[in-house]
């Protein structure tokens, strides 16, 4: 994850090759999540959460280069709770 909201540019402040827990606040700018992983049937996605205005949200980023979306931004003001490998996205 990178604390810009214009891509993967930014500076990493989470790198992690497997499940993440914290808290970490979103940049000024948002942050980005990339998932730069591999193909691994049921271990190659990437379910992020985050808390924004005391709700709970998330998304679940593909593999890089995909088929689908393997980048999401966060806004500001939010705080990333937890990324989690896991297989096959809903979305």
């Amino acid at each position: 994850m990178s604390d810009s909201d214009v891509g993967t540019g930014g500076p990493a402040v989470i790198k992690s090759t497997g499940n993440w827990r914290g808290s970490h606040p979103t940049g000024i700018a948002g942050s980005t999540i990339f998932n730069n992983g591999t193909r691994q049937p049921g271990h190659d996605h990437i379910q992020a959460t985050w808390v924004f205005n005391g709700q709970t949200s998330g998304r679940c980023p593909h593999f890089h280069p995909g088929p689908g979306d393997y980048k999401s931004i966060i806004g500001d003001k939010a705080t990333l709770t937890s990324l989690t490998w896991r297989g096959e996205c809903d979305d």
